[in-house]
């Protein structure tokens, strides 16, 4: 058996993007996305985390211990990251849909308002990300979801030592 490197993947740039629900499918990888979706900037060097999990349910006969069929209950795929920029479309997301509104033109002060009624807010999702290994030989991925809700965040951390996040 043959051991190969060139198949390992090392995703060193990429970006996470949002678009409203409904939102096409990019036609590829390497062409740049539309002006419909928007790109949520940097992130900690810890990247992008995606975690698929399935659950399951076997039915059990008494003719053995080993099911005889997997009834599928849930499949769950979570995208996570932790974001440098404070820009009002990262700042929108976390906080559910908000819009942040620059409160004069030219003013750099934004005001968004928190609803006491919880909304959703269902956007695509693009990932992209793009190994290069040389000049010549470059390997471009995208993951597009078509419909995502963010359902959890993390804590938001403002120190005087450290950007924002």
């Amino acid at each position: 058996m043959a051991l190969r490197p060139t198949p390992v993947r090392v995703p060193g740039t990429g970006e996470l993007s949002l678009a409203p629900p409904g939102t096409p499918e990019p036609p590829d990888s390497t062409t740049a996305l539309p002006a419909a979706w928007t790109g949520l900037g940097l992130s900690i060097e810890d990247g992008i985390t995606i975690k698929r999990a399935v659950e399951k349910s076997g039915t059990t006969h008494w003719q053995q211990i080993t099911p005889a069929r997997y009834i599928y209950t849930s499949q769950e795929l979570t995208v996570a990251s932790v974001f440098q920029e404070s820009k009002g479309a990262v700042l929108g997301v976390y906080f559910g849909g908000m819009t942040f509104a620059e409160t004069a033109q030219g003013s750099k002060k934004y005001r968004a308002e928190i609803s006491a009624v919880p909304k959703g807010d269902e956007r695509a999702l693009c990932v992209d990300w793009t190994d290069q290994i040389s000049a010549t030989e470059i390997y471009h991925h995208r993951l597009y979801v078509p419909r995502v809700e963010v359902s959890e965040t993390a804590d938001a951390q403002w120190t005087r030592t450290q950007e924002a996040r």
